[in-house]
Order: structure tokens, then C-alpha cells, then sequence
């Protein structure tokens, strides 16, 4: 929650800035007094001099390690807007709000101050925290807009409550869109007139002569022109009254709204006929099903509100909202009861309604289907990531990783149990099996020998199919187990800057190698080197907004790569900085002072480490191990503020602490509480159910075990080898690839995955990701698509 931190100095710097005009950034800081006494010293000294961009950069971070906090005015105001959206006490809102201010981070909120959140798990603290920010967004938007309309003296009182109690960003554009342009709107002309005091009279039930308003202006020739005038500043006061906006919200929320999608003009006509390119636009023949559909909005699945907005920016579709009549009806009678004037009331409202009103409802009504959608999309997305990197390791293992190809070979990359390089080289088999003795076979089977090879990590790219036939008709893996491992992002990986610095001056095509047989030896610590966008787990991703797929994508991994823990004495830099608290730099200066000092010997020993705080050594010390040092429990997930309540436990139970390691300490553990009081040791001990709960299951933790391999089984029918083969009524088994709203994706070593409709998974089915499963192929309705039926989850 660095983020949070580095807004809070940001704005509180600006405030210094524009009130005292100060240039110097160091002074700044200093006299916004958030830095710590023993940093002052440093900053003294460099004040007077010229900082570059790096000095900046260092002295914000130091900056950063210094907890700040809001008013408590302000958090109860964002808190009691956080707890309405979310609907949440606003107790829970506004503890959650004072965490991360104090820079808590998720994962730490979720393990270590579940009592202050009331126990919410991290998915909702996830929602939580994105509508936060959205909060802080529009209160900040607020701001600006109503000082860019004081600037250009087009801020009155009304307009001013009006934003300042819009709930949403579509609320404030519907009151700042007719006002943030250069040119007058219809109302600010009128007003010019001098028209606006015989408008407040008329709306009021007041009597005003129009021909006593005629002069010789253009404007006010005529009284059809005056009554227009009029009517133009009496729409703009009812649209911006708060009361109407209020209502206007809640018959939102009442109303269904009817989404109807057609075919435009121009995506029917033919392609040379069009004056614009569509090469780079999807098959008009895709969105079939949307050229006449209409559905009611409570019952669109979003998945097809995304595929009608990508439908409709590439001109293939038009989709407009349908707003049932009564909306205009019951608006309209709301507002005759706020003022006098019942003609004036409706035709105010008539020209709202038509101009302004309408055109806001049907924008906001898209914008919630997206909103949803993209939140389904990033939730299966970040789902299928966590699955993905939660993939169970095989350790202790000399691996192979293949990685199969036609023209340019088959890349070997052999690494041993510790993951490090043992080999890396091309071969070249005779995948059509010409050859009786094929040179690339020996190759390859003294390769095996010389390094023990016990598993074969064989990616399932181009040529996996024919690559797995010509091992197993050479004898290759006869008694070596073969593994298909997805191999999705290993060759942008193998590319990357972080690829080069591991593996300076090698191929980047025995890389990629490497990087198969390390996704089965420690998949998590291979695949979070990759880009989670390039790893296929997705729905839609192209269609949501990078930042909010980003930001989702590193909280997934930062929560797993917290969940498992990581031992801080082997841990690579691209795990340590996705630790609760720690970034890239305090990343790599944990491995500098690893590189200088040796081994750390306990986790208080982290804070040692050069950038390393008490509130980020608060935030990542649960999350860091360190294996055989001299505080036992530094190897467990018990936090170090807990230590003292966990050895008063471990007492009061009869264990020794020391022995926290051992095989059987789970089971004298488990032995010596099942009969416990729970409510009395909470008591005894002074904490709460929360902290206990935790301890008592790091004590039942059991050590780590080699793990069986449970996946080394067939996982493609050996009868079909492409897509050419298959026919229907044939049954198939594959691996679930990707898991979406509407089904599943299917790998079935046929060069495409098929998808098992959510209507064909069959009662009480529910693949996961990296299932195996038998399926049978159906008739599809699209060409070249494959279609199937589940049939079984296999063990």
C-alpha cells in the first residue's frame, strides 16, 4: 500500500507548495514534518544543492517508510461513502481506511488484522480497496472541477452542491459537461440575457409579461425566443437541483432498462466497397447472434456486454438503451412537487430530458454493465492466475524441459534439483520417424544418462504431439515420466530483461527451455517472471482497461506469493518483490546484504537491510521465512509481534517451541488442543480469536514433503494426434486450460483448445484449472471451432 503513502506525501507536498511557493522539494518535505529525525539530518545536508532525479527519487522513498494518516474527518467521510457502496459497517470501513494509511497492505490485513476488518476474506478486502481508490479519484475530480469552474467564474452556490454531492464520475460529468466547454451553453447564453431572475419567477409560480422582456437584440426579438431562453435556464436548474439528481439515482436503481444490438449499415456491405480498412476488425459473421438481440439489462451475462462493446468499436454493431416510459413519468412527477410552475416544471424537464438527462442514463447504464464486466473479466482472470501459480511443484528432481519444434529443432534445457543449469542445447529428431537411427535420439538419451534425468517437462507448443511419439518410440521415456507443461509466455519471457540478466549471452530459444522444466520444479517462482497477460488464463483482457488488469494481476500475485511465503535466504529477487511490503529496489538490496553479509540468521535481522523500516519490516516479516536460524518460529507464518503470545501458548499447551520443526510437532500439537477452551486461553493469553487461530495452525503446519507425482499420467488419447482426426461422437481426455463464465477451455493435443459450454459440463461438474477430463466431441455452430461434452473429471 506504498501507493497510499506516496499519494498522501505527494498532495501534502503540493499544499506546501502552493501556499509558501517553495521550490525546493527538500524544504518541503521537511516542513510538512513526515520524515523521521534521522533522515532530517541527510536531507539538511543536501538542501542547499542541485537534486537529480535519483536524489528525488531516494529521498521520497525515504519519505514513504514513514506511516501518515488522514483527519479523521476525512476518513469518516470517504468511510461512510465506502461502507454505502459496499454495504459494510462503518466501523469495518473505517478501520479498513485507517490500515491503509498507515501502509498496510492487503495480504497483511488479510492474515494479521482480520479482527479489525471483521474477517473479510481477500477478495473482498480486494473490492474494498479498488472502490476506495475510486473514491479518493472522485473526491479528487471533484476538486479540480470546482476549481477550474471558480477560475472561470462559472461557479455558483447551486452548481457547487450539486458536484460536491455527485456519488459518481458519470454523476459529476452530467452537471460539468455543459459547463466545461469554452463556448456558453443554452443556459450561460440565457443567463448573459439577464434572464435568469424572471426564469427563478416563472418556475415559482410567479407571472412574468415575456412582452415587456423584448428588445432589439437578436436574442430577444421575439417571445417564442425568450420563452426558449427561459425554458433552457429552468432545464439546467431542475437537472442540477440535488434532490432531482437524488431521485434521478434511486429510479436508476428501480428500472430495467432494455439493451438492444443491430447490425450498422456499413459493416453489411461488401469489404471492397468500404472506403475504411477492416483488416484489423474481427469477422462481421462473429457477432451473428447480436445483429437483432435485445435483453433486459438485469440479465445480461458479461460476457456479452463485452462482446458488444468490442462489437460496437470495431462499427460492427449498434447498441443503444431502451428507457421505459414511466422513468420520464415518475421524474416527472417529483419534480412538480419541488416547484410551483407545473407548465414551466414540464417544459424545463422536456428539454433536460431530451438533451441532457436521457443521454446520461443511457451512458451511465453502459457504463455500470462494464463496470460489472470488467470486474467478472478480471476476477476470471485473476482466479485462473491464482490456480495457475498455485500449480503443485515436483521437487527434488533432475528435470528436462523440452521445447518442441518442426524447422528449428527441439531446445533441451536439463536443470538439477536446486533449479540451476545443468545443460542447454539444440537437437534436431526426425519427427516423421525416417530415420532408424536417428542421431538426435542418442543425443538426447546420453544427455538422460549423463545427468540422471528423472522427469521430462514437455511443452505443449508446436510439435508436442509428434515430440511425445518420437520419445516414446525411440524408448526415452520409458522409465523417465513425461509431464505436459502449458508453455504459454515462456518465449516473451525468454526474451525479457529479467531473462538476459539470469542468463546473460544465451539463446533466448534455450531459455525458454529452461524456463519449461522450472515451471515443474517451482512453478510459482518460474511463472511470476512472466507477464501474467501473456500466460492464456483470460477472458476479454484485450478489453479492459490496462491499469485496472495490472493492478489486479500484481495483487493476485503479490497475495499468492505472500500466501505461500517465501525463505529469504534462496528467494529470487522477482519473488522478494512481490512480498507484502517490499518492491524491486528493498528487493534488491535484501540480496545485496544477503550477497555481503551471508545467510540472514533471523527476521530481525531484516531490518539491518539498508531501506528497511519499521512499518515495511511490520508489513513483510510474516511473509519471509528463514529456515534454521536462531528463533524457531522465524520459520512459521506466526508474525513477530505475536511471538511472545505464541510461546506463552506453546507453554500452556506443554510443547517446546524449539521443536517446531520437527515431523511430529503437528500432532502432539493437534493432540494437546482438541480439547482446549478456546474462549478461557484467549483470555489467558491476552490476544484475540483471530491471532490464536493463526498460531495454533502454524503450529499444525506440517513441514514440507517431497510431493508425489500425481500428473505424470497420459494426458492426450494417443489415437488422435490433430485436429484433422477428429470426428464426432469421439471421446478425448486433455487438461482444462482456462476456466470462463461460460465454460471451459480444454487442451486435447490437438493444436486447439475446445470449449466445454457451460451447458454440456453435465450435473454437479466443475472443472478447474489443470483438471484432467474426458470429453467427446459435439457439432459446432461456428466453423473450425471445436465443441465438446464432459464426460468425466479424472483422478
Amino acid at each position: 500500500m506504498e501507493l497510499i503513502q506516496e499519494q498522501n506525501i505527494i498532495n501534502t507536498e503540493h499544499k506546501v507548495r502552493r501556499k509558501r511557493k517553495l521550490e525546493d522539494s527538500t524544504s518541503d518535505l521537511l516542513k510538512v514534518k513526515k520524515v523521521k529525525p534521522e533522515v532530517q539530518k541527510t536531507l539538511m545536508i543536501k538542501q542547499k544543492k542541485t537534486f537529480s532525479k535519483k536524489d528525488q527519487i531516494e529521498i521520497k522513498d525515504m519519505c514513504l517508510k514513514v506511516p501518515t494518516s488522514k483527519p479523521t474527518s476525512d476518513i469518516c467521510e470517504i468511510a461512510q461513502i465506502l461502507a454505502v457502496h459496499e454495504k459494510i459497517p462503518q466501523r469495518i470501513a473505517e478501520n479498513f481506511i485507517s490500515l491503509l494509511t498507515e501502509g498496510c497492505t492487503l495480504p497483511f490485513i488479510a492474515r494479521y488484522r482480520k479482527t479489525a476488518v471483521d474477517n473479510l476474506l481477500p477478495d473482498r478486502l480486494q473490492d474494498l480497496y479498488e472502490n476506495y481508490l475510486n473514491i479518493i479519484q472522485l473526491k479528487k475530480k471533484i476538486k479540480t472541477v470546482l476549481e477550474t469552474l471558480r477560475k472561470s467564474n462559472k461557479l455558483t452556490p447551486e452548481v457547487a452542491q450539486s458536484i460536491s454531492n455527485a456519488c459518481s464520475l458519470s454523476e459529476l460529468d452530467l452537471v460539468y459537461a455543459p459547463l466545461k466547454s469554452h463556448t456558453l451553453s443554452l443556459a450561460e447564453r440565457a443567463r448573459k440575457l439577464g434572464l435568469e431572475p424572471y426564469a427563478i419567477k416563472v418556475l415559482n409560480g410567479e407571472f412574468v409579461d415575456m412582452r415587456q422582456l423584448l428588445t432589439c437584440d437578436e436574442d430577444m426579438k421575439t417571445i417564442d425566443k425568450i420563452d426558449a431562453h427561459i425554458t433552457h435556464i429552468v432545464a439546467d436548474i431542475i437537472y442540477k437541483d440535488t434532490r432531482v439528481l437524488a431521485e434521478m439515482r434511486s429510479l436508476k436503481e428501480e428500472t430495467r432498462f432494455t439493451i438492444h444490438s443491430s447490425r450498422t449499415k456499413s459493416s453489411a456491405k461488401e469489404k471492397n466497397e468500404l472506403n475504411t480498412k477492416i483488416d484489423s476488425k474481427s469477422d462481421p459473421e462473429t457477432y451473428k447472434l447480436y445483429f437483432d438481440w435485445k435483453c433486459p439489462t438485469q440479465f445480461i451475462k458479461p460476457h456479452q456486454t463485452l462482446a458488444l462493446n468490442r462489437g460496437e468499436d470495431e462499427k460492427i454493431l449498434s447498441v443503444k438503451v431502451s428507457v421505459p416510459d414511466w422513468f420520464y413519468n415518475r421524474l416527472e412527477r417529483f419534480c412538480l412537487s419541488l416547484w410551483k410552475s407545473n407548465n414551466w416544471v414540464k417544459k424545463g424537464l422536456e428539454d433536460a430530458y431530451s438533451r441532457l438527462i436521457k443521454s446520461w442514463i443511457s451512458r451511465k447504464v453502459r457504463t455500470d454493465l462494464t463496470n460489472i464486466a470488467h470486474k467478472e473479466a478480471v476476477k476470471t482472470f485473476t482466479s485462473n492466475l491464482e490456480k495457475y501459480l498455485l500449480t503443485e511443484p515436483v521437487k527434488n528432481r533432475t528435470i528436462v524441459g523440452l521445447d518442441p519444434g518442426f524447422k528449428a529443432g527441439c531446445k533441451v534445457g536439463i536443470i538439477n534439483p536446486n533449479g540451476d543449469k545443468l545443460e542447454a542445447c539444440t537437437i534436431h529428431p526426425d519427427l516423421r520417424m525416417q530415420k532408424q537411427n536417428d542421431p538426435a535420439a542418442k543425443q538426447l538419451k546420453d544427455l538422460l544418462l549423463k545427468y540422471k534425468v528423472e522427469l521430462i517437462g514437455l511443452g505443449n507448443g508446436t510439435a508436442c504431439r509428434e515430440t511425445e511419439l518420437w520419445l516414446k518410440s525411440h524408448k526415452l521415456s520409458d522409465n523417465i515420466p513425461i509431464i505436459i507443461v502449458p508453455e504459454q509466455g515462456a518465449s516473451i519471457y525468454s526474451i525479457s530483461k529479467e531473462a538476459q540478466k539470469e542468463h546473460p549471452k544465451m539463446d533466448p530459444n534455450l531459455i525458454s527451455a529452461l524456463s519449461i522444466a522450472r515451471r515443474v520444479l517451482d512453478p510459482l517462482g518460474e511463472l511470476i517472471k512472466v507477464d501474467p497477460k501473456n500466460l492464456g488464463v483470460g477472458l476479454y483482457q484485450h478489453d479492459i482497461p490496462p491499469k485496472m488488469l495490472e493492478s489486479a494481476l500484481d495483487c493476485t500475485v503479490e497475495k499468492v506469493v505472500s500466501l505461500v511465503g517465501v525463505d529469504i535466504n534462496t528467494a529470487s529477487l522477482a519473488m522478494l518483490r512481490r512480498i507484502s511490503g517490499l518492491n524491486e529496489g528493498r528487493a534488491k538490496k535484501i540480496i545485496k546484504y544477503r550477497q555481503d553479509n551471508g545467510q540472514f540468521k533471523s527476521r530481525a535481522e531484516i531490518l539491518k537491510v539498508t531501506g528497511i523500516g519499521k512499518v515495511t519490516y511490520q508489513q513483510c516479516a510474516g511473509f519471509l521465512k528463514v529456515l534454521g536460524g536462531s528463533e524457531p518460529l522465524d520459520s512459521t507464518i506466526i508474525h513477530p509481534e505475536s511471538y511472545d503470545i505464541a510461546k506463552s501458548f506453546a507453554k500452556k499447551i506443554g510443547v517446546n517451541i524449539k521443536d517446531v520443526s520437527q515431523p511430529n510437532f503437528p500432532e502432539i500439537v493437534e493432540s494437546k488442543t482438541s480439547t482446549i477452551n478456546i474462549e478461557t486461553t484467549i483470555k489467558n493469553l491476552n490476544t484475540d480469536i483471530c491471532t490464536l487461530e493463526l498460531i495454533i495452525s502454524a503450529f499444525k503446519q506440517k513441514p514440507y514433503e517431497d510431493n508425489v507425482i500425481t500428473f505424470c499420467r497420459p494426458v492426450y488419447s494417443l489415437a488422435v494426434q490433430s485436429k484433422d482426426q477428429i470426428q464426432e461422437g469421439m471421446t478425448l481426455t486433455g487438461v482444462v486450460r482456462n476456466v470462463v463464465p461460460f465454460g471451459c477451455f480444454v487442451d486435447c493435443g490437438i493444436g486447439e483448445n475446445g470449449l466445454i459450454h457451460r451447458s454440456k459440463l453435465g450435473a454437479n461438474l466443475t472443472p478447474k484449472l489443470g483438471d484432467r477430463v474426458s470429453v467427446t466431441i459435439i457439432p459446432s455452430m461456428k466453423a473450425n471451432k471445436v465443441q465438446l461434452k464432459l464426460e468425466s473429471i479424472l483422478n
